[in-house]
């Protein structure tokens, strides 16, 4: 499922699922967000940031994945919670 969109995230939301996951590059990160948080096309974001395309895929899959989990966590929590 893709928990992840063009212009859905805020940029502490993503900071927050950067931090979880082991992307480290300045670069990528810089594209993660201008198509996350701006709304920039991944083409747009890759190229204004001097990444290949398929490493900000790849890195926004990894993202989505961490996500996914974030969702899950939040799901158990709302059903197991006694308030």
């Amino acid at each position: 499922m893709q928990y992840l969109f063009k212009g859905s995230q805020t940029q502490e939301r993503l900071n927050w699922l950067l931090a979880m996951c082991k992307i480290k590059s300045v670069d990528i990160k810089a594209a993660a967000s201008d198509h996350l948080v701006k709304g920039m096309s991944k083409t747009h974001a890759a190229l204004l940031n001097n990444v290949p395309a398929p490493n900000l895929s790849r890195a926004l899959k990894t993202l989505n994945i961490y996500a996914e989990l974030v969702e899950k966590i939040k799901e158990h929590d709302a059903a197991h919670s006694q308030y």
